[in-house]
């Protein structure tokens, strides 16, 4: 049954995919834009922590989980984003639905298993505009783009030792991202537009370490550290210059339009240099109970650098996370109540994410909480919410207060089941 879903789900989200937007927020401006996969349904519940794992759940961020699957998994996820935009003097609101990943894991043994997906993983959706009557003539600006990056990736997990679990993740990044600036100057009858396109690809890893033990009969204790080198992917570009003139209906209407030689310029195959970054997670429970967990992540966002796109005010400094989470099922076992058998999930999550606007660092602040629903054997119905802020409005920034509804459809079966003949 699984592989029949499998096989539709991915035709339909693959010619999807690629189209949504996905992002409404002023800060997808800075980068490859915003940060669209944060862990699965189940990890986002507990405030985006991943250290904790079994073996019918997969875990994307966390590889060395696959070691201890057990069931062939399939998961699906999409979340409705909404967004309130404000500044010290105006508002606006947005909201969109998203598609956010598809993954197969499947295991190949007692103590190894595999995974592979599609993931959007960041993505570019804004259209700002300012009017600088601070200089002579007055000048206005427009700035949009579109597009961002999805991941498809492939990872192994293995068991050993009884206690440890190592798992690596190969990620191969693809997708495109458009800009334009848009300028008109009071008294010059036309306006002018730059529209830079860069299409991105190339690889990146990921690399986990587990550590379980039995503490006590009923209170177990897991760790793990998470490792992402840093990485160049390639950038191929190109740029175009036009000369505007609007219509009466407001429309830019292109009177010249001309390639930019960006061969000669060294700049039509340039790099995009992501940051590495380490994860450290610990957390205790008790098996088909409850469990709490909490997660340091530290990223040095610093050398993240785009060598073709400048951004307009606009740096990086290293930035860090933390995470804690946690999860509980009344009764897992019971029959006479399904509630019993819900596991309820709450976390939390306070980052410094790196990108520094005029100067000021931009936080981000969240709470979540969810629900896991039982189906039919393993398998499980995930909805949860998030809510928060980003940014502040200190000296007219720009400060983002969302929230997102997520669900995900996670379903077990056994495949290469042996048959025995009697």
């Amino acid at each position: 049954m699984i592989k029949k879903i499998f096989i539709v789900t991915v035709c339909l989200i693959c010619s999807y995919s690629f189209a949504q937007e996905g992002s409404v927020s002023p800060y997808s401006f800075y980068g490859t834009g915003d940060q669209r996969f944060k862990g699965l349904a189940e990890n986002r519940m507990m405030g985006g922590i991943s250290v904790y794992t079994d073996s019918i759940h997969l875990n994307l961020q966390n590889p060395a989980s696959l070691g201890k699957l057990k069931l062939t998994t399939f998961t699906a996820g999409a979340s409705y984003n909404s967004l309130s935009i404000k500044t010290d003097v105006s508002s606006e609101t947005a909201s969109d639905i998203t598609f956010d990943y598809l993954v197969l894991g499947i295991p190949l043994g007692q103590n190894l298993g595999m995974s592979f997906g599609l993931v959007p993983y960041t993505s570019v959706g804004y259209a700002v505009q300012s009017l600088n009557e601070d200089v002579s003539p007055t000048q206005l600006s427009r700035y949009e783009g579109e597009g961002g990056l999805n991941k498809a990736h492939l990872a192994f997990g293995y068991t050993f030792l009884k206690n440890f679990s190592i798992g690596a993740k190969g990620n191969f990044n693809f997708g495109k991202v458009e800009n334009e600036t848009v300028k008109y100057t009071e008294g010059v009858q036309y306006g002018s537009r730059i529209r830079d396109n860069s299409e991105y690809s190339g690889f990146d890893f990921n690399f986990s370490l587990n550590y379980d033990a039995d503490l006590t009969k009923n209170l177990a204790l897991k760790s793990s550290i998470l490792y992402t080198p840093a990485t160049k992917i390639t950038s191929s570009n190109s740029r175009t210059i036009a000369t505007l003139a609007g219509n009466n209906n407001g429309i830019d209407v292109p009177r010249v339009t001309e390639d930019v030689d960006l061969g000669a310029l060294g700049l039509n195959s340039t790099y995009l240099h992501l940051p590495e970054s380490y994860t450290f997670g610990l957390g205790v429970g008790k098996k088909y109970t409850w469990f709490v967990g909490a997660e340091y992540e530290i990223t040095n966002s610093s050398e993240f650098k785009n060598d073709f796109v400048n951004t307009v005010n606009g740096t990086y400094e290293d930035g860090e996370r933390f995470s804690a989470g946690a999860f509980w099922v009344p009764d897992y076992g019971s029959y006479a109540s399904y509630w019993k058998r819900i596991t309820y999930r709450i976390g939390v999550k306070n980052e410094r994410t790196g990108l520094v606007v005029n100067n000021v660092p931009v936080h981000d602040f969240g709470m979540s909480f969810g629900l896991g629903l039982p189906m039919n054997g393993f398998s499980n119905f995930n909805i949860g919410v998030e809510a928060g802020k980003r940014g502040s409005t200190y000296l007219g920034r720009v400060q983002d207060n969302y929230v997102n509804v997520f669900i995900s459809l996670s379903l077990n079966d056994q495949w290469f089941r042996k048959n025995l003949i009697r």
